[in-house]
């Protein structure tokens, strides 16, 4: 009797096995890598500064709110000098106007006085011929002083009323200039007081702000780098200090270019440590890249050979173990993945 040789069957039910695997790993399953990244915070100022006190150094875990380091705004100096002169030149002509008042209020009451002097020089003069006059009349009629004629009678009362309304008419509109002039000397500082002091007041606010520029941490995390040092003087928007959040928040990962419609975006993500595989965590894409680019090397499952594939973002929960830059796996499980069991059954069901 002729004997069947076992191998002839033990091979297709091998091949068989070995296909269902193939299906059921390529159906179930899409894997790839990606490093686990710390959401950096590059902190900076829009205006230039003084570095004056640094409390933190590299890598230093830093609870939210701790103060990083201390400046101050190098354009302050400025401003406070441009403010100080500014006091300084309205104090000089504030001075000089009141100079010129003064000087003008001399010179019209100089005027009123030589005025009124010439005036009453004359009326002076008038009134020493009147009493020598009526005295002289006195002697010559021998008349009672009872029987002198009246002022009003005399010529002299005339030309006295004339000379003194002469006077009062010189002398008002230099009473009028006079008393302008002392009124508004009376206020000419006030407008100059009230600048010098709005102008002070901003010199304080910026005296104090010079005085103490704190930067805080804006959460818990870790002091990156040190883009500075001490006494150095910082252009606006250069930056200070990188800040990173103490756990990876997001994984930059590259999926082969041959499974690219197998990921989309909301899609979720199972993310494990290559190192640790008990560590893992569940993720969400939340961006894909929009070209195919060469994929790192240390990103690829044969480091020798060059594989190209599409950029994605995942986001992943704060509360994870992964250290920054670490090697994570990345699997997507299909919706409605059958067990390897179905997988190896279906071609014998299918033939039914």
């Amino acid at each position: 009797m002729r004997r069947i040789n076992l191998l002839y069957l033990v091979i297709p039910l091998v091949v068989w096995a070995l296909f269902a695997i193939y299906r059921y790993l390529n159906r179930s399953t899409a894997s790839f890598y990606g490093v686990a990244e710390n959401q950096e915070t590059q902190i900076n100022l829009d205006y230039p500064v003084t570095v004056n006190r640094i409390f933190v150094s590299q890598g230093q875990f830093v609870p939210k709110g701790t103060l990083l380091m201390e400046v101050t705004r190098t354009e302050l100096a400025f401003k406070m000098s441009d403010l100080t002169h500014n006091i300084t030149e309205l104090q000089a002509r504030d001075r000089l106007d009141v100079a010129e008042i003064r000087g003008e209020l001399g010179r019209l009451k100089a005027e009123r006085a030589e005025k009124t002097g010439e005036i009453q020089a004359e009326i002076r003069l008038l009134e020493s011929e009147r009493t020598l006059n009526r005295s002289l009349f006195r002697d010559l009629q021998s008349l009672p002083a009872t029987d002198t004629p009246t002022d009003t009678a005399s010529p002299y009362a005339a030309k006295l009323q004339a000379l003194r309304d002469e006077m009062r008419l010189a002398t008002e509109p230099y009473d009028v200039e006079i008393a302008r002039l002392e009124q508004t000397l009376k206020i000419a500082g006030v407008p100059a007081q009230t600048q010098i002091s709005k102008l002070k007041k901003e010199i304080d606010l910026y005296r104090k702000e010079q005085e103490r520029l704190q930067i805080f941490a804006p959460s818990d995390g870790l002091i990156g780098s040190l883009h500075c040092r001490v006494g150095e003087n910082i252009p606006d928007f250069n930056v200070l200090i990188s800040f990173y959040e103490q756990n990876p928040n997001t994984v930059v990962a590259y999926v082969h270019e041959s499974m690219i419609l197998q990921v989309r975006v909301g899609d979720s993500l199972q993310v494990v440590s290559s190192v640790h595989p008990e560590e893992h965590c569940m993720g969400r894409v939340s961006g894909l890249g929009h070209r195919v680019v060469e994929i790192p090397e240390r990103l690829r499952k044969i480091p020798e050979i060059k594989a190209y594939g599409r950029e994605i973002l995942v986001e992943i929960p704060a509360n994870n173990n992964f250290l920054q830059k670490e090697k994570v796996m990345l699997q997507r499980i299909e919706p409605g993945a059958k067990s390897f069991l179905s997988f190896l059954w279906k071609p014998f069901s299918s033939d039914l």
